[in-house]
């Protein structure tokens, strides 16, 4: 549809609105309605509160790491309420947090955790979530609701939180190798703990792009979501090095060079995420190519646990890289 604008004095401009829509948002004259610049568009927001966006996720058959990508996901995308159904016949369910620490390699690590009723291993799943919870519940199902509304000013700082989180996985590893933290499984619970951070920032972001109406620029929307899958796979690979340097018995410490490149190497792109500067961009890949030539001199004199973790830092610095170029992207997008 389109509209005529009308000068009303010397500096003011006005349209007006379709009269179906005010109608349909309760719209009445001298009431105020939000207006929201978005890149060379408004966006004008009425009072009418919108279909909330349910979603239903019955977890019959499912193991625990396919429940937390099923409620992860339609967190993600916005969901104001998600119901679970479960099993009433199956009485307890294994710990959601402590899965993996329980199996595999992990198991050499740590107890098994006691298994528990449904309810309870969902409310721990919930617990990880920025803003929902658990409203109702019943003999085989429970419904989750955000409880507060999401805006686009609490991206910066929940963005933010993730780099300084990672930041802090880069130092702990550090400071765990240099004091010869080995063979220690409480080391691989602290990391993984750490971690936990960084997934429930992320997962927040994510759920901020795709429900929060005045994020702004749209054009950068799926290359910050890309950027944030990223940076979840390198807290996961600091999980999978505090484990590995939690089964090995001969210090490390000959990995400290690669770590303490690999951390240069990610800060620089931290300060170039929110600063982008060419010449930062330049130095960037002169420590990229650092990185290869240590990691290059060094592979082949690792064996068992030493060389997993070298791999799992190389590992970093490649999801670094590409985080760079997403940030480089991000310049020619607008």
């Amino acid at each position: 549809m389109k509209r005529k604008i009308i000068k009303q004095g010397n500096n003011t401009l006005t349209i007006t609105l379709p009269t179906k829509w005010a109608k349909e948002l309760n719209l009445n004259p001298g009431e105020e309605i939000d207006v929201v610049e978005k890149e060379g568009a408004l966006l004008i927001n009425g009072r009418k509160k919108f279909n909330e966006k349910r979603a239903v996720i019955d977890i019959t058959g499912f193991t625990v790491p396919l429940l937390w990508r099923f409620f992860q996901s339609a967190y993600r995308a916005g969901c104001d309420e998600i119901k679970v159904i479960f099993d009433p016949d199956k009485k307890k369910y294994e710990d959601a947090y402590h899965y993996y620490t329980t199996q595999f390699d992990y198991a050499k690590l740590g107890e098994k955790m006691p298994p528990k009723p449904a309810i309870a291993m969902i409310q721990e799943v919930v617990n990880r979530f920025v803003g929902v919870d658990i409203i109702e519940s019943g003999e085989n199902y429970c419904i989750v609701k955000e409880m507060g509304e999401i805006s686009a000013k609490e991206f910066p700082n929940s963005m933010r939180r993730i780099f300084l989180v990672i930041l802090q996985m880069f130092h702990r590893l550090r400071e765990a190798i240099e004091n010869n933290e080995i063979n220690d499984p409480t080391l691989c619970k602290e990391i993984h703990t750490i971690d936990l951070n960084v997934d429930k920032f992320v997962d927040y972001c994510a759920r901020i792009l795709n429900k929060a109406p005045d994020f702004s620029p749209e054009s950068r929307k799926s290359l910050i979501f890309s950027s944030l899958f990223i940076l979840e796979l390198i807290g996961d690979e600091f999980k999978y090095a505090g484990k590995h340097l939690a089964l090995t018995k001969k210090p490390v410490k000959e990995i400290l060079p690669l770590l303490k490149v690999a951390q240069e190497h990610f800060e620089m792109y931290y300060n170039l995420f929110y600063k982008f500067d060419k010449d930062l961009a330049i130095e960037l890949g002169k420590k990229d190519v650092e990185v290869y030539e240590k990691h290059y001199n060094m592979k082949d004199k690792m064996k068992g646990e030493n060389r997993s973790i070298l791999t799992h830092i190389m590992r970093i610095t490649k999801y670094t890289l590409s985080l760079a170029e997403l940030r480089i992207e991000m310049e020619y997008t607008g």
